[in-house]
């Protein structure tokens, strides 16, 4: 692709206009209401469970107490710039929480979006650009390019860029670094990632509010987003007790209507098999989900688990055993039955390499402005220094 021919999806039958290109004031009251107008829209999608948990995260409460809490600590911020995201293609909207928290700190954000468009994405990007008709000046800041791998059209963004963000595998993030940016610029890196949860059954009353804050930690990406449970790890328990989890965990499943295409059934199974051929295993299988029991932590494959309803099945004998075992690989710990304190105790004890994230059950995919241990605001913003 020419670049000269690169055309924006929003704004639409625009071209990039270096000299329109300029930054806004942090937090100002046209940003905070903007963002709030968009909730009020996406609230509206209600056949969209994800634009509907993002438009439920851009509230004016939540979006105000960032605000408040970011100048708290922060007396004089201004924008870095330019910042440069790439999306990801596991999940959809992903990337609009990575320009929204940019945007409250005033930069000029363009965005690459991949060619395979879901029908979520485009309704999304229609609801932005409706909403832009009433904002030239964040209008003139934001641009959303859809375009394929083309290193000609990356390169050009990541010269103009003061923040290069990526969100994707580790081949995407490791292909990308080859392209240079200015001396001056910082990247963030998202990459592949694995979740867990951890649960002691003998203080979890296995009930319907349970199961539902687990499966939507489970199956709201089908196990596609960094953050969704792939392996669960059960604390000392009886076999009675895990069989109940079990049982009810398929029945709750099973009401939801889940459908899997042909292909992703193809991939379950095949991710499986490989698994089965690389050690022995013990998989249970049923329409929906395929649990394969694990002898120990050191068993769990990272590389083949393809999400779609897959579970590792570990029983371990403490906190610290999963703790010691994590790698840098590991995200979000989702937790049930096990007290804050106890936790902590060990986190401080252990000093885990792995997991960022430590969350009660139901909370995996709520996204925070600290991700992967990145506090993001602050990488965002220039934090200045006057002492005179």
């Amino acid at each position: 692709m020419i670049l000269s021919e690169l055309e924006f999806v929003i704004p639409k039958n625009t071209k990039l206009n270096q000299t329109r290109i300029h930054t806004l004031q942090p937090f100002s009251d046209e940003i905070i209401k903007f963002l709030v107008d968009l909730s009020k829209e996406l609230l509206k999608q209600k056949e969209y469970n994800e634009l509907v948990a993002l438009g439920f995260w851009l509230r004016k409460s939540h979006i105000t107490k960032l605000k408040q809490q970011f100048l708290q600590k922060y007396e004089y911020i201004l924008p870095r710039g330019v910042v440069f995201h790439i999306a990801p293609s596991n999940v959809d909207t992903i990337f609009v929480y990575s320009f929204v928290l940019s945007m409250m700190c005033g930069n000029v954000n363009i965005l690459r979006i991949g060619q395979k468009t879901s029908k979520q994405i485009l309704v999304l990007l229609k609801i932005l650009d409706k909403i832009l008709q009433e904002y030239h000046n964040i209008a003139n800041s934001l641009y959303i390019a859809r375009y394929g791998y083309d290193d000609e059209i990356t390169s050009y963004f990541s010269s103009l860029c003061d923040v290069r963000i990526i969100w994707g595998g580790d081949n995407t993030i490791n292909t990308i670094r080859q392209i240079p940016i200015k001396s001056t610029a910082i990247e963030l890196t998202f990459a592949d990632k694995f979740s867990f949860a951890l649960l002691d059954l003998n203080n979890i009353e296995l009930n319907n509010q349970f199961f539902e804050k687990l499966y939507r930690d489970c199956f709201t990406f089908m196990q596609q987003a960094c953050s969704s449970v792939k392996a669960i790890c059960f604390l000392p328990t009886t076999k009675s007790k895990k069989d109940e989890f079990w049982k009810k965990f398929e029945e709750y499943i099973q009401n939801q209507n889940i459908s899997y295409e042909a292909k992703e059934g193809i991939d379950r199974f095949s991710a499986t098999v490989s698994l089965a051929i690389k050690q022995k295993i013990k998989v249970n299988t049923t329409k929906l989900f395929y649990k394969i029991k694990l002898n120990s932590l050191n068993d769990i494959d990272r590389e083949k688990h393809c999400g779609l309803g897959i579970f590792y099945d570990i029983d371990i004998k403490t906190i610290e055993e999963l703790l010691k075992f994590s790698s840098k690989k590991e995200q979000t710990l989702v937790i049930a039955g096990i007290k804050k304190e106890k936790l902590l105790n060990v986190i401080k004890s252990v000093h885990p390499i792995g997991f960022d994230r430590y969350v009660k059950v139901g909370n995996a995919m709520q996204f925070s402005e600290i991700w992967d241990g990145f506090d993001i605001l602050t990488s965002l913003c220039r934090i200045i220094d006057v002492d005179i």
